[in-house]
């Protein structure tokens, strides 16, 4: 049973979690917003609602990945664990036949891309909140041992855009024509694809991640008092891992929207438009400086500790770069000018992650030394 918004009463219904006092009074509206699934809001005239995710495709990958993010959610709920729960929506169901997810609608929320598009400003107290709240869950479950039942949940495997250079020649047309030439580029640079497998061998499993932490699963949304709240959605990449990979991606975010403010064409040089970028990289850096010093605070990474995984993170963080220009070209028939740009620019960051972090990130000499 796919679910559409004229039976979609009927499975709340059924499943419990919509009252009949509800449907009678007419109290909800159904909104859909699908993009990878099938996605629905059920919003109340109060703002209050419910958001619910079924998978479009009955395929294994689709299927393994909602069975580990509700996983995630009922981990979430044990004793231990309230680091992760804060940064999470409630999950309110789970139907496991028909491939669902029902999680609290967030009132008023948008998406970090939204919030600073539509400020046209990146602020430092958003910055702040990221850190704190990524540091509180990596703090908490950092070398902590998982049982057995919680750690079967995960894959416990380095990202696959690591060795996505020599897995992408077995992907035949199945991939798009842009994706087909972003490995094509990747392996003509020996330097990228020797970083690319460096980072695969040196992945930890410390952590519990997020795996796909980017500004789009990022929401803020105001509490009563109109105070900004942060939650994380799209769990559906969690595994055991490398907490840098979570932090270096918040990074790579701030890059990537300065890159994607650039007006590029395919046949220039991005240097020419680096000065006519809608957003500017002396403006985000207090926002990325804040996030880096509350997620280390928070995290209880010491001084003698940081300037080391600060540079771990930019590492990660240049990969995970590598992987936008994939996600930005999978529909695409070939190359863009900004997706070329994020793959030099990750190229340049890992040939000299030092030069990067005061560069790019506006770290001082001394930090990243």
């Amino acid at each position: 049973m796919f679910l559409t918004p004229s039976n979609m009463a009927h499975y709340l219904l059924a499943r419990g979690t919509l009252t009949p006092a509800t449907v009678v009074n007419g109290d909800f509206m159904v909104v859909e917003a699908g993009r990878r699934n099938r996605n629905f809001k059920i919003i109340h005239r109060n703002g209050s609602g419910l958001f619910i995710k079924q998978i479009k495709d009955m395929e294994a990958m689709s299927i393994s990945t909602m069975q580990r993010e509700a996983a995630c959610y009922r981990m979430a709920l044990q004793e231990g664990y309230h680091g992760l729960a804060q940064l999470m929506p409630r999950m309110i169901d789970h139907d496991a036949d028909r491939h669902c997810l029902t999680i609290d609608l967030l009132p008023s929320g948008e998406n970090l891309t939204e919030f600073h598009q539509r400020r046209h400003s990146f602020p430092v107290e958003i910055g702040k909140m990221l850190g704190v709240s990524l540091g509180t869950y990596h703090q908490t479950l950092r070398g902590k041992p998982l049982r057995a039942e919680d750690l079967a949940n995960f894959p416990r495997t380095a990202p696959w855009i690591l060795s996505f250079h020599q897995t992408s020649l077995m992907g035949g047309n199945t991939l798009s024509g842009g994706v087909q030439q972003l490995g094509a580029i990747i392996r003509q640079y020996p330097d990228l694809q020797n970083n690319l497998m460096r980072l695969a061998r040196q992945w930890q499993y410390d952590s519990i991640i997020h795996g796909d932490m980017k500004w789009d699963n990022c929401v803020v949304y105001p509490d009563a008092e109109g105070k900004l709240n942060l939650r994380i959605i799209d769990w559906e990449l969690v595994d055991y891992g490398d907490a840098s990979w979570d932090i270096g991606a918040i990074l790579q975010a701030y890059l990537t929207a300065w890159i994607f403010s650039m007006p590029l064409v395919q046949e220039n040089s991005p240097e020419k438009y680096v000065s006519k970028a809608a957003y500017q990289l002396e403006t985000m850096q207090p926002a990325i400086h804040a996030f880096w010093r509350s997620y280390t605070e928070t995290a209880g990474i010491g001084k003698a500790q940081a300037n080391a995984y600060l540079l771990r993170c930019i590492e990660y963080g240049a990969a995970r770069m590598v992987q936008t220009a994939f996600e930005i070209l999978y529909y695409s028939n070939t190359m863009t000018a900004h997706a070329a740009t994020l793959l030099q620019v990750s190229q340049n960051i890992l040939l000299n992650p030092r030069q990067a972090a005061t560069a790019l990130y506006g770290f001082p000499q001394e930090l990243s030394s």
